[in-house]
């Protein structure tokens, strides 16, 4: 936005053009009327840029200092040589300032048109980028709620057949003797089963999470929990927590072992891409009628190539990863009628939570239809 206040810079080129003008007048002969007449002209060059520019103020100061520095050379040589045409200057003395307030006026109202324009096109540039953000929210919920009633289905078709595969095989390496080679298989064999019912286990814990039971908490204390969980892992990859709290943070209508799981996740993600060591951050802050909580990690942060779908399920950059956790956190901030974005920061990844102050928690995020 254009300001309306000129530099000294474009002060004095004003001033200097009306002083130039004045001294062109000075050193002409009188008996050249023409380029006086031409002179008195250039005037309106700069009166007529400080209003336009800068506004009415600035306009009637360049005219009246046209005024003043022109007023002598008019009562000095013109009013005793040619007193009609000294008239005449006069008027144009008066037409500086009258040009000077018209073109002010203008000015200041076409800046103020034009201040408007620059703040509505920031106003829908905002509410462009906030539209979008929400749609892509609703987009992902769609895909976590389409993926959470597929996953429900293969639970349960899977699961049956899981349990009945689990005590066969149990019944045959009962029934081998503990020194046989086939007992080993059948261990083997039970042991994978196991794996696959943790696997479908935590696609269930996907599919259908438990509804929120809410109450308020306080939200500091509850990351002072989670810093407290990994303490311990931390230390041993030579890892520093720090937590930077709100001190006037009010409480949250939350579902508080479901938040601690959200950054629990993020907190153990953030201690995996730091396996030499590093810092991890947590901070909580007050935002209007919202709580944010940011979790930042020092590990270089997030590939532009994979930003857009860290939230997705099944997608992981991990060897032995299922790839549910972010999207379960995903899942359970938009429960929670809050949200949960990534970034990156200057030292790492910034993972960011946002829950409102007053809500009515929403429990069928999992469901077909979503309710923002």
């Amino acid at each position: 936005m254009r300001s309306s206040r000129p530099t000294s810079l474009q002060i004095l080129a004003i001033g200097a053009a009306i002083l130039f003008i004045t001294a062109l007048h000075m050193v002409t002969p009188l008996d050249s009327i023409i380029l006086h007449e031409i002179y008195q002209r250039l005037y309106y060059i700069p009166i007529i840029a400080a209003a336009s520019l800068f506004g009415l103020r600035w306009g009637l100061l360049a005219s009246v200092f046209a005024c003043v520095v022109y007023l002598p050379h008019i009562t000095m040589q013109w009013q005793h040589i040619h007193p009609d045409y000294a008239l005449n200057q006069y008027a144009e003395l008066i037409l500086f300032n009258v040009v000077g307030g018209v073109t002010g006026v203008l000015g200041d109202r076409n800046r103020r048109a034009r201040e408007r324009s620059e703040r509505t096109a920031a106003e829908l540039q905002r509410a462009y980028a906030e539209l979008r953000e929400t749609f892509e929210q609703l987009l992902q919920a769609e895909r976590l709620a389409a993926l959470g009633e597929l996953s429900a289905a293969v639970v349960h078709e899977v699961r049956n057949p899981l349990g009945s595969i689990k005590g066969a095989v149990e019944i045959i390496r009962d029934a081998l003797p503990s020194d046989s080679a086939r007992r080993e298989f059948a261990e083997i064999a039970s042991r994978e089963v196991d794996r696959l019912d943790r696997l479908v286990t935590e696609f269930l814990r996907f599919a259908r999470p438990p509804e929120p039971a809410t109450a308020p908490a306080d939200l500091n204390e509850i990351v002072r929990s989670v810093a407290s969980l990994i303490e311990q892992s931390a230390a041993s990859q030579n890892v520093r927590i720090d937590c930077k709290f709100a001190s006037d943070l009010p409480l949250a209508t939350v579902d508080s072992e479901q938040i601690k799981q959200v950054l629990l996740n993020l907190a153990i993600n953030s201690l995996q891409v730091m396996p030499e060591g590093g810092s991890l951050q947590f901070r909580t802050a007050r935002a209007e009628e919202t709580i944010v909580i940011e979790v930042e990690d020092g590990g270089g942060g997030i590939d532009p190539a994979i930003a857009a779908r860290i939230f997705d399920p099944f997608f992981t950059t991990k060897e032995k990863g299922i790839g549910l956790g972010l999207s379960t956190a995903f899942k359970i901030a938009m429960q929670h009628n809050g949200k949960l974005s990534a970034g990156n920061g200057a030292r790492g990844a910034i993972f960011q939570l946002t829950l409102p102050l007053s809500h009515t928690v929403n429990a069928k995020v999992g469901a077909a239809s979503i309710t923002q």
